[in-house]
């Protein structure tokens, strides 16, 4: 299929999509009518293929640099769609509906862009007003941020054009999302919407960031990019609730797997009454449009609104998927020393050349193997071993060479035959070797002594001073600030053992 096909289907089938639009919204209420022209940004006059190209008609910039407009008619790869240029580095997102969208900087040092409209009518004092509009990320941001907004005004509003750059507009939008989050998603657009009673007149719409930077939040999202937080924007809609009925949205069904969490509801500002009945009987929250939720077993939601004066309700139901693998127990030996709890770890005899790791499961699904992995930190983990899974069952590895001497750290990672991984909890074992050391070293809140017959731990600054004495191996060193210490040891037999010890924040 060559280029000029590819344009025209895609052409087609935005207009199908953009006509599903309308019709959506037509079923939603007979007489709902979008009071924002060009609502999607599909009609245009000029082509975005030069630098700077003016937005859609009739939308247009109030301060002396503007956003960056969007649109299948490039070919250049340049503002085309979905194939495009941002801040210098390519980019590919499909439009939400049609075949073009808007680019706006929404913090970037003392720099804004903003788009603004006249709407078809005024509104009407006193009349309540559901708006939104559909944002995203691109992937060259470096940052994402709050302060997502909708500003009704009765005049078109400019700011100071004389400077050199496009300064912060502000004000104080009728339209936040919930909370005002952080919104971060690269991949999907995301809702911005809300409610709020007209005092009558406002005609223009702006759409932009109205608050500074000392009142934005920042998100990185990634280790390099451009420094800024910018949004692609689409499908912005203005609707009187008199004639449109605002439905409840307790968001869409979704599986999880134990310890995940699911968003249910939605960011919609301004509800009237809310009510979230779990299993259509347990209140649970009666403020929140929408919230994570941490459920352990299959349940559903049931979200009761009402919106100016209309009441609905909606259901959503999250499954829990069983995870692939329960482990019953999981113990690592030394010496025939079984360390179990993984808060402190047990001191072990260097007498038995070996590491006992042993597990045993009561549920499999689709079990690959299991990654047998050491770690002297524990952080970096090294695989040591490999177990094929051969269904419920008691497991076994040896670890011949476990590095004498020290803190040493396991763990299983488990891995299904689609490729994808878990990991069980992390076991400790200190291995003693007959010297005398302190582990870990460094460390934010405990280190263990190794070592036979330690009558006293003692701890001072570099000065000499004593700030800890114990004559346990486990000591807690959360009360020093962070720095370089001196750890003596001192043993009944009266030899004494000097190490440095440094203490992280």
């Amino acid at each position: 299929m060559n280029k000029a096909v590819q344009q025209y289907c895609l052409l087609i089938k935005a207009c199908m999509i953009w006509a599903l639009v309308i019709i959506v919204v037509s079923s939603e209420a007979q007489y709902s009518y979008n009071l924002v022209p060009n609502f999607s940004f599909e009609s245009y006059t000029i082509c975005p293929k030069i630098m700077n190209a003016p937005p859609p008609n009739p939308w247009y910039i109030p301060t002396n640099n503007g956003p960056l407009y969007y649109n299948i008619c490039d070919t250049s790869g340049f503002a085309g769609v979905p194939i495009g240029t941002i801040k210098g580095s390519p980019n590919y997102q499909y439009a939400r509906t049609g075949v073009a969208y808007i680019y706006l900087d929404y913090e970037s040092a003392s720099f804004r862009t903003y788009i603004q409209v006249r709407l078809s009518d005024s509104l009407k004092a006193g009349y309540c007003y559901y708006a939104e509009y559909y944002v995203n990320v691109p992937n060259p941001m470096l940052y994402a941020c709050n302060n997502i907004g909708m500003l009704f005004t009765n005049n078109a509003i400019y700011a100071d054009t004389n400077k050199s750059y496009a300064p912060v507009i502000p004000a104080n939008p009728q339209i936040l999302n919930f909370g005002n989050p952080i919104i971060s998603d690269t991949l999907n657009w995301t809702k911005v919407s809300g409610i709020f009673t007209s005092k009558g007149g406002e005609q223009y719409l702006t759409l932009g960031n109205f608050k500074d930077n000392a009142h934005t939040k920042l998100l990185k999202i990634q280790q390099n990019g451009y420094g800024g937080a910018g949004y692609y924007i689409d499908d912005v809609s203005v609707y009187e609730l008199d004639s449109f009925k605002l439905k409840a949205d307790a968001g869409r069904d979704t599986t999880i797997t134990v310890g995940d969490s699911a968003f249910i509801g939605s960011y919609t500002n301004g509800i009237d009454t809310i009510q979230w009945l779990q299993n259509g009987v347990t209140l649970i929250d009666t403020i929140r449009p929408g919230f994570w939720v941490y459920p352990t077993n299959n349940t559903y939601y049931v979200l009761t609104q009402t919106v100016n004066g209309y009441t609905s309700s909606d259901t959503v139901y999250v499954t829990i998927n069983p995870l692939p693998v329960t482990l019953v127990s999981y113990t690592v030996i030394a010496s025939a020393v079984p360390v179990i709890a993984s808060a402190a770890p047990v001191i072990a005899s260097a007498a038995k050349q070996s590491v006992l790791n042993q597990w045993q499961t009561s549920t499999e699904i689709n079990t690959s193997h299991f990654n047998i992995q050491r770690s002297t930190d524990g952080v970096s983990f090294e695989t040591i071993g490999k177990v094929k899974a051969k269904g419920v069952s008691t497991y076994t590895f040896n670890d011949q060479s476990p590095l004498w001497g020290g803190l040493l750290y396991y763990r299983l990672e488990i891995v299904d035959n689609n490729g994808s991984i878990t990991y069980s909890e992390v076991r400790q074992l200190i291995i003693d070797n007959g010297q005398w050391s302190i582990y870990p070293n460094p460390t934010k809140d405990f280190v263990y002594v190794n070592g036979r017959d330690i009558k006293q731990v003692i701890i001072s600054d570099i000065s000499g001073r004593v700030l800890l004495k114990s004559t346990e191996k486990k000591i807690d060193v959360r009360s020093l600030v962070s720095g370089t210490y001196i750890v003596q040891i001192e043993t009944k037999s009266g030899n004494h053992v000097t190490e440095k010890l440094i203490k992280l924040p």
